[in-house]
């Protein structure tokens, strides 16, 4: 598992306006944390979940249906959250984000953060 991977995520049941259900999610917790994910004891990655219903906006990024992404979807930056590493499926991941979309993700995380 590394930063800028997706791969799909079981966010549970749905709970008011959190996402739920298996769907994708970018890695964007950093290499040197998944690297030692199994050395620690609070296995947490943090990611962000993906939606193929686009809306596009300030707080969204497109990545378009490639390698195992099976739609076109949109990175929703406004719901990073941390989850298990139980919760990913890491087989394989889905695709990568190339380096103008990571630079895009970070802007607009940076931005969604106020740093």
């Amino acid at each position: 598992m590394r930063r800028g991977e997706i791969y799909l995520v079981n966010f549970g049941k749905k709970y008011n306006s959190e996402f739920g259900k298996i769907r994708p999610a970018l890695i964007i917790q950093n290499d040197v944390a998944n690297r030692n994910i199994d050395k620690v004891a609070f296995k947490g990655v943090t990611v962000m979940p993906m939606t193929s219903n686009s809306s596009g906006g300030d707080l969204r990024v497109k990545v378009l249906k490639r390698g195992n992404l099976e739609q076109t979807s949109e990175i929703c930056i406004n719901e990073l959250c941390t989850l298990d590493v139980s919760r990913i499926e890491l087989t394989v991941p889905l695709t990568t984000l190339s380096e103008e979309e990571m630079k895009e993700v970070e802007t607009k995380l940076t931005k969604h953060l106020g740093l």
